[in-house]
């Protein structure tokens, strides 16, 4: 079980949507994070969210509160023993349960990100897993 989260250090409103999740090594790094079988994302702006993989949108919702800002707080788990993955924006669980189920059993992931040059970042990664996926 890992979780790590990444700070949103700076953040324009006008950026495109940013893409945070999980990719394999082979990931296609032409396209957009989550655009082919081999990496998991959830999407984000400032107003919206939603996962994608395969090319595939799911669980898109506008948000009351707003998406991100420069300061939100972007949580990822990655449950290899339920094969899940779970994301947090400022300890809020999206979608209300593991975005992501089913991931195939003895693959290597890594944390990845599409950003935009108007966004910058930081990752904390060795945290303890989120209070909520227990």
């Amino acid at each position: 079980v890992h979780y790590w989260e990444v700070s949103i250090d700076r953040y324009s409103n006008h950026t495109a949507d940013e893409a945070f999740g999980v990719a394999r090594y082979d990931v296609a790094k032409e396209h957009i994070l989550g655009k082919d079988a081999k990496a998991y994302a959830m999407y984000i702006d400032s107003q919206r969210s939603w996962f994608m993989h395969n090319g595939k949108h799911t669980n898109r919702v506008e948000s009351a509160n707003g998406g991100i800002q420069q300061g939100s707080v972007i949580g990822v788990l990655l449950d290899l023993n339920q094969g899940s993955i779970s994301f947090f924006v400022n300890d809020e669980l999206q979608g209300g349960a593991p975005a992501f189920t089913n991931l195939p059993k003895g693959v290597v992931y890594y944390p990845a990100f599409s950003i935009n040059k108007d966004v910058h970042i930081t990752l904390t990664s060795g945290l303890e897993p989120h209070s909520d996926s227990d």
